[in-house]
């Protein structure tokens, strides 16, 4: 393995055995020399064995040459990652993964063919391998996206929680770069009997630098009221090393919950405001703080109150001006609505003056209840917003190199006669390929389509009733169905058949449909409706199977392949 342009190994490991080592070996030790006879190595070889620790997973970062050649072993340990790091041009070729073959031996993994599975997501954003949850740190700066995320490296489960980050130049190609937070040392010190990390925040550019908030949660494995939930600051002049964190909020306000988190930063009538999630008197509440200088921070009091019962918490605020109007948005913890769906996140159009909102509006932001804890941003007078694909139904399937959890596509959001309206950024377009169908008037029937990543466009008149079968077959499918109650995801033969996924809309005129192998994000009438569902399918063969008694009404119906985001490093994008 030769390190190029890299100056930096990062691996995070644990000792399985007395004596876990890593051996990172440089020059030609073990291997043929190019040039000498079978079984001669170099005499020029630096042996170096890094003892790794028992317990839980420690995040080693060992300095190497660039342009050598290294050989890793593992010794009696376990790699949850690996990665090559430290390049002066880390924000164009990203961090260069690493991953183990028989025998221990790390070798260059090439996304292209790493993300090229059934089992992961082509041109959604998702992580390398392992945990995702939440955006964190949305924001544009010099020259560049940047998402933070919820991240467990180590398996694909939820645990002690890091900061993961990517970078991208248009909101499409997602390039990964170093992870960034981990959790506290107590934390890592008393995996078992303590439970937290670095939990979710957000970012703001100022005087040109990025001010990063995020909660750090620490507590027994058993949430209660010796969980402990802080508000912290790290900065940024450009995103790759960060300022020591300061706490900035160190206990919730009277009458709030100890669920006290996930600080969203916006600029408001010449003031900075913060909103965090939390309960206050037993019912959700997005409560609401304000500062002159993002340092210090006084409590305002509730910017709004659920009074709806079941909800644990509001967890991911989200607060901006919008087209004339204030959104808010939280995500409801533990709630279940009429129709079974669980944790949805509802939005809120209103008002807002003086640290005052006034509900004009509500409605779902995701009527497929697998997006949760979106979070948004705004450059050049768009506001865009991303959330996390989540899997609350339990119906991920853990397989070798997979993971759990990724993004949804980027979307533009506006308000509308007081209505949310949200759509996919324009950008997304440069991912269409060749039309697999073009037609009208006329039931569609594709099946085997391969690989299952596809768009379609449809255009339909006189408020017709349909059903487009998006994945599966007779005993697993996923049904896309509009008929006298209205529009409707449905599954089968899953955990969530039980689940209805309605969309709050009268009519359907446009649809566009992404299907993504494991998942179909659904946007309705130019974003009057969006609704994103999994569908775990380990076969690649996808399937557009539209059925109507009106076909004469179909004015339009087009599927396109949609290319991987993906790409070997050092391609143009």
């Amino acid at each position: 393995m030769n390190t190029g342009d890299y100056t930096r190994l990062e691996i995070f490991a644990r000792a399985v055995q007395p004596g876990g080592k890593i051996l990172v070996i440089s020059g030609e030790s073990g291997r043929q020399n190019a040039g000498s006879e079978k079984g001669l190595t170099s005499a020029l070889e630096i042996r170096r064995e890094v003892p790794v620790e028992s317990g839980y997973y420690r995040w080693l970062k060992l300095p190497v040459e660039q342009n050598t050649e290294y050989e890793i072993l593992c010794e009696e340990c376990q790699v949850s990652l690996c990665y090559l790091s430290g390049s002066e041009n880390i924000l164009e070729t990203g961090v260069c993964y690493l991953e183990q073959e028989e025998g221990g031996r790390f070798v260059r993994a090439e996304q292209e063919e790493w993300y090229n599975s059934p089992i992961r997501e082509a041109y959604h954003f998702a992580p390398w391998k392992n945990w995702l949850n939440d955006p964190n740190g949305l924001c544009w700066f010099q020259g560049y996206y940047h998402m933070f995320y919820q991240f467990n490296p180590h398996s694909q489960q939820w645990s002690h929680m890091y900061w993961g980050h990517a970078a991208s130049k248009d909101l499409v190609h997602w390039i990964h770069l170093p992870v960034v937070l981990e959790p506290q040392k107590e934390i890592l010190k008393n995996p078992r009997e303590q439970k937290g990390g670095a939990f979710s925040g957000s970012a703001v550019v100022h005087e040109g630098e990025a001010v990063l908030f995020l909660t750090r949660s620490s507590g027994p494995r058993v949430d209660g009221e010796q969980t402990l939930q802080q508000q912290w600051k790290t900065t940024s002049r450009d995103l790759l090393h960060f300022s020591e964190e300061t706490l900035v909020i160190d206990r919730p306000p009277r009458g709030a919950s100890f669920d006290f988190r996930d600080p969203k930063v916006i600029r408001a009538e010449g003031k900075w405001y913060m909103v965090l999630g939390s309960a206050l008197e037993g019912k959700a509440a997005i409560l609401l703080y304000e500062s002159e200088d993002l340092d210090h921070w006084a409590y305002v009091g509730p910017l709004l109150v659920e009074n709806e019962t079941g909800i644990r918490c509001m967890e991911c605020p989200d607060l901006m001006e919008l087209d004339g109007k204030y959104l808010a948005v939280g995500a409801l913890m533990h709630h279940y609505d009429s129709w079974g769906r669980y944790q949805m996140c509802r939005y809120y159009v209103g008002d807002f003056k003086d640290g005052v909102f006034t509900e004009e509006h509500r409605g779902w932001f995701d009527f497929g209840s697998n997006c949760y804890a979106m979070q948004s941003f705004e450059h050049k007078g768009r506001r865009i917003s991303i959330g996390w694909v989540s899997d609350f139904y339990g119906e991920h399937l853990e397989l070798e190199h997979g993971a759990c959890g990724s993004m949804t596509l980027p979307r533009e959001m506006h308000i509308r006669n007081n209505r949310l309206y949200v759509t996919p950024v324009r950008e997304i377009e440069s991912l269409k390929a060749e039309s697999l169908y073009r037609g009208q008037k006329e039931n569609v029937c594709l099946k085997g389509i391969c690989p299952n990543t596809y768009k379609a466009e449809l255009e339909l008149e006189d408020n017709i009733s349909f059903s487009i079968q998006l994945g599966g077959d007779e005993d697993r499918r996923i049904t896309l169905i509009h008929d006298e109650t209205g529009l409707c995801l449905q599954t089968k033969g899953v955990k969530s058949e039980s689940v209805q996924f309605p969309a709050e809309v009268d009519r359907v005129e446009k649809l566009e449909i992404f299907a993504d192998r494991r998942m179909v994000e659904i946007y309705v009438n130019d974003g009057e409706a969006v609704g994103t569902k999994l569908f775990y399918d380990i076969s690649d063969q996808g399937c557009f199977i539209l059925n109507t008694d009106a076909a004469e009404s179909l004015k339009r119906v087009e599927v396109f392949r949609m290319k991987s985001i993906w790409r070997k490093k050092g391609e143009e994008k």
